[in-house]
């Protein structure tokens, strides 16, 4: 049989070999760090947690997904992993994950150029259909997010379609926070429209600090009761936790310690 293929290889009679023009494939735009969990909880949820396993299973997935880039770093724990976008790298996440293996991840972060002695990052085509109520608070959004607004088109229905041109780390995180400020609504398609010039300033910075846990063991339904007024809580009674875990949202832009752990004292 014929060896391995790859994308643009050309099958053909070897009396008439004529192949056909290469295929592209779009080069990667964001990367994260995938590498080795080396919190309290380490293999309790996953049977693959060695950087041997995550890396072989990383390299049998650029025999498919060809968009995918892999490189190995100083760290013989951490691997860094390219792709097309947050959306294509949290795909492999998920199915990794399924698949039973166990691994931390970092915050991604776009993949800049120099092109032509500038710096470059790229841009994303996004097209959002909202109702008219949350248009406003999502017109915000993306214009601190360094969006650019390109059209906008009412259907005369209480919908509403927007066009904008912005930078692929503004939409880092943008997506659950739009589901939440839509109420589940709106609809958001983006797709890689070009590189060019790094605009200036931070985009996409958290605006909200965090809940920290100070110690390990089991979460009480008590003090729970209790830190609801400091922010949103991202687990409930009995949830395992140990020092140093983010539990929660803040309501402020400061970080927060506090104890998830007391429970009501009994007295007579």
């Amino acid at each position: 049989g014929l060896g391995e293929l790859n994308i643009s290889d050309t099958v053909c009679d070897t009396q008439n070999v004529e192949a056909l023009p290469a295929l592209s494939v779009d080069e990667p735009t964001v990367s994260m760090f995938f590498c080795v969990n080396t919190s309290p909880f380490c293999g309790k949820e996953g049977k693959f947690v060695t950087s041997r396993q995550i890396l072989d299973r990383l390299n049998k997935e650029l025999v498919h997904n060809v968009a995918l880039r892999v490189e190995e770093t100083e760290d013989a724990d951490a691997f860094r992993v390219s792709g097309r976008g947050e959306l294509h790298l949290s795909v492999l996440i998920e199915n990794m994950r399924r698949e039973g293996f166990e691994l931390a991840v970092s915050r991604p972060k776009v993949i800049f150029r120099e092109i032509d002695g500038r710096k470059q990052e790229p841009y994303e085509n996004v097209t959002l259909d909202v109702e008219e109520q949350h248009q406003g608070s999502v017109m915000q959004a993306l214009g601190e997010r360094k969006g650019d607004l390109k059209n906008m088109n009412p259907d005369g229905k209480g919908r509403v379609r927007l066009d904008y041109v912005i930078p692929s780390r503004g939409l880092i995180g943008f997506r659950s926070e739009f589901m939440t400020m839509t109420s589940g609504t709106g609809l958001l398609y983006s797709t890689f429209s070009h590189y060019d010039d790094v605009r200036p300033g931070e985009v996409g910075q958290r605006q909200n600090g965090v809940l920290i846990s100070n110690g390990q063991g089991k979460a009480v339904a008590f003090a729970l009761f209790g830190l609801q007024d400091r922010g949103k809580l991202f687990l409930g009674h009995g949830a395992e936790v140990y020092e140093g875990q983010i539990i929660g949202i803040h309501s402020r832009s400061n970080d927060l310690t506090v104890n998830c752990l007391t429970g009501k004292k009994l007295t007579n």
